[in-house]
């Protein structure tokens, strides 16, 4: 089996677990994969070996807090701007086989990068989001031309038959797009003792994991929770564990005004991997009331605990979750559907069926691979002298 490279770029280091576990993939497959990345940050785990990666994206700005938060963002915009220049030379310099981008940050900037790498080499982009950002209030720079980048490029890759089939509305040709499944995530810590386990709260515990953020549907919760009878809403709290990435004081002036004080607890806080683990082993339910999602790597990291689930019907949780099995699933924006699932999970106590297969970080390796040599196979035939004549 031929090696191929491939250099793939995710500046901000969005999908850290998710990349080193693509790596892994990619290696097994016969791919030498190289990553663009920002440096790693105090206190985080080193998640992509170390020798895999670039880390060029932000060296001055990414951990500037002296920086007053607009210059800060304007000095990162410019930091971001640099390092494509830096990608651009190193695909020239390097030569790899294909450019993988995993997140486009600024997309106006990015797809101009895009386009220059074009010349040299085949691009691909993963489409983690088909939603700008899922909807979230992002600035009008990031949301300018959003589709540029998705347009641009040689081949894309979602994680969903949904998404696919967003990208195609939009006007992508189908032949374009690929679906290959998001695999399963893990944690690296050894799992918390029983006796750990057992120094919990005695309610059923209801869990919101990862950052938070509004398309997550915490504000759904809250009223869900508070239209529940009070003799049910006794049995049962709400963890809300993960760094904000939105004003809580809202959602906090919410939860006084309905005196679920006593009822919701938030972690508003990045969590370390042995919180992580405890506190999934400690669930009852995860809840995923989301507004819009695509692929979700939280839920790819919470179904091998085969906790009980409340999903809205929407992305990769339609798709992958057994109804009544893993879980129950709710129309989206259902405040009442919501309220109803959580009373069924707080008297019944159901337990989630064993996690059934994901598809293995091996068979996803060697997707991508036919996905590179597809793409190269194509820029090889286009540029060919008698495709040109």
């Amino acid at each position: 089996m031929t090696t191929l490279e491939s250099l793939l770029v995710d500046p901000s280091l969005f999908t850290a677990p998710y990349d080193a576990a693509l790596t892994e993939g990619l290696v097994a497959s016969g791919v030498e994969p190289m990553w663009a990345t920002r440096p790693q940050r105090q206190n985080d785990r080193q998640e992509i070996p170390v020798e895999r990666v670039d880390p060029f994206f932000y060296k001055r700005v990414d951990e500037a807090l002296s920086l007053p938060s607009k210059l800060r963002a304007v000095a990162k915009g410019l930091s971001h701007i640099a390092g494509l220049c830096v990608l651009v030379a190193r695909v020239i310099t390097r030569k790899p086989d294909v450019v993988h981008f995993q997140w486009t940050v600024v997309p106006p900037v990015d797809g101009i990068a895009i386009a220059v790498i074009r010349l040299f080499r085949p691009v691909v982009l993963t489409v983690h989001d088909t939603v700008a950002f899922n909807g979230e209030r992002i600035s009008w720079f990031q949301n300018l031309g959003f589709d540029w980048p998705i347009r641009l490029a040689d081949r894309l890759i979602v994680h969903t038959r949904t998404g696919k089939q967003t990208l195609i509305a939009r006007g992508i040709p189908a032949e374009k797009v690929s679906v290959i499944p998001h695999g399963p995530l893990r944690l690296h810590v050894t799992p918390p003792t029983p006796a750990e386990i057992a120094e919990r709260d005695p309610r059923w515990t209801f869990v919101l994991f990862g950052e938070i953020k509004p398309y997550k549907g915490l504000d759904l919760l809250v009223e869900a929770l508070a239209a529940l009878p009070e003799s049910t809403r006794l049995k049962a709290r709400l963890v809300v564990a993960g760094r904000p990435r939105m004003d809580l004081a809202p959602i906090e002036a919410r939860i006084a005004e309905l005196g679920l004080g006593s009822v919701i607890e938030f972690r508003a806080r990045r969590q370390s991997e042995e919180e992580m683990a405890l506190l999934f082993a400690q669930a009852d339910c995860f809840v995923f009331p989301y507004h819009q999602i695509d692929a979700s790597g939280v839920y790819f990291l919470t179904k091998a605990f085969s906790k009980w689930m409340i999903a809205s019907r929407v992305g990769i949780f339609a798709e992958d979750m057994r109804e009544n099995v893993d879980g129950r699933l709710i129309p989206v924006g259902s405040v009442e559907a919501l309220t109803e699932a959580l009373a069924h999970a707080i008297e019944a106590r159901p337990t989630g069926a064993g996690a059934h297969a994901s598809d293995s970080w091996t068979a996803i390796g060697h997707q991508t691979r036919a996905l590179y040599e597809s793409t190269l196979h194509a820029r090889s035939k286009r540029l060919s002298p008698s495709a040109r004549g």
